[in-house]
């Protein structure tokens, strides 16, 4: 049994209206001509990133004496956006592992957890794609260097209902997931990734009963290399698709990402994502990522004039380690948000952190 995680303490200035004051969430983004732009910044103290984790491996051993790993992982921290439930106890993962078979909540299998950018903010720059989802999922070996995975998930959609017409959007199936990997001798890696999944709208017999199929395509990287006496990285991603816009953080803050529901039918909307970030050593005990995420839909004509467009961010930090278990830090975060009619919004972010880790 291993117990880990970390306990982060941040302070958060913010020189812009952002209406998410724990994570830098674009979609939060005032834009020109609201009064929420009008109230400007504010400083925020939090602890809520801190986390615990519990790690249990085994065997299982079968009769034929045939023996598998075991594993069995729960991980909680306490990051609730919302100031009613700021410190209450939130499951991130929750997970056991059976030779090749994963059962529970872990990371999206079409994600890639190895290209998150080295971010203090915890939104690691909001445009990425996927998330944590409840799911089967079996993964394996094809050689040395390429793993696959594969998985039934658990499915969502967020449809835009501007007639407020009866029913509601019920998943009917679950998110049919997939990945391939390919991860060289020095660690650097590659990840194409697929999700294939249904939108269902459910009402009376005057309402459209309709289901559609959306997908999405990821290719995600991470590439190791030597600059100095010590190992930088370049990380980068981009997918794009129809119908997954609920899957791309930025995109899903006012709950219309997936695409829109009329009197004729479900009508779904392509969005993509994507982003780049460069990891530095300046030396053994200091560090700087930069990092920009970018993400965009095309938007139905019927939708409203304040639907979320597209949105992008650029983040650079400076972090020192002065022991292996300690690390604090500062970064400075910019980005936009536009909406449908074209009004836009900005705002500037600087972060402060001291993180102690367990081990």
């Amino acid at each position: 049994m291993k117990i880990g995680g970390f306990v982060k303490a941040d302070y958060i200035q913010d020189f812009d209206y952002v209406g998410d004051r724990y994570e830098f969430e674009l979609g939060s983004i005032a834009v020109d001509g609201t009064p929420e732009r009008e109230l400007g910044g504010i400083s925020t103290f939090h602890a809520k990133q801190s986390r615990v984790n519990f790690d249990f491996r085994s065997k299982a051993k079968w009769k034929n004496g045939k023996e598998f790993p075991m594993q069995m992982f729960v991980e909680v921290d306490w990051f609730f956006d919302s100031p009613t439930m700021r410190y209450n106890t939130r499951l991130r993962l929750a997970y056991g592992v059976i030779g090749r078979f994963l059962f529970g909540r872990n990371w999206t299998t079409s994600g890639d957890l190895s290209t998150l950018p080295g971010t203090i903010d915890f939104s690691s720059g909001d445009a990425l794609y996927g998330g944590r989802a409840t799911q089967i999922r079996w993964q394996d070996k094809i050689s040395e260097k390429f793993t696959y995975a594969v998985a039934l998930e658990d499915a969502s959609s967020q449809i835009d209902n501007i007639y407020n017409l009866d029913g509601a959007s019920r998943p009917l199936s679950p998110n049919f997931a997939g990945m391939i990997r390919f991860k060289s001798n020095k660690g650097s890696t590659v990840q194409l990734g697929a999700d294939v999944f249904t939108l269902n709208w459910k009402g009376p017999s005057t309402v459209p009963n309709v289901s559609k199929t959306g997908y999405a395509l990821t290719l995600t990287g991470r590439f190791i290399f030597k600059t100095t006496e010590y190992h930088d990285s370049f990380s980068y991603g981009g997918g794009f698709g129809q119908g997954q816009g609920h899957k791309i953080i930025a995109l899903s803050w006012d709950g219309k990402g997936s695409g829109i529901i009329d009197q004729n039918n479900l009508h779904l909307n392509p969005a993509w994502f994507a982003f780049a970030g460069y990891s530095h050593y300046w030396s053994k005990r200091l560090n700087s990522t930069i990092s920009t995420h970018w993400a965009g839909t095309e938007l139905n004509n019927l939708q409203s004039d304040e639907t979320i467009a597209k949105a992008g961010t650029f983040h650079a930090n400076l972090i020192y380690f002065p022991y292996k278990l300690i690390s604090t830090g500062i970064e400075y975060m910019w980005g936009m948000r536009e909406n449908k009619n074209g009004v836009s919004g900005e705002a500037n972010r600087l972060q402060f952190m001291v993180k102690f880790k367990f081990n």
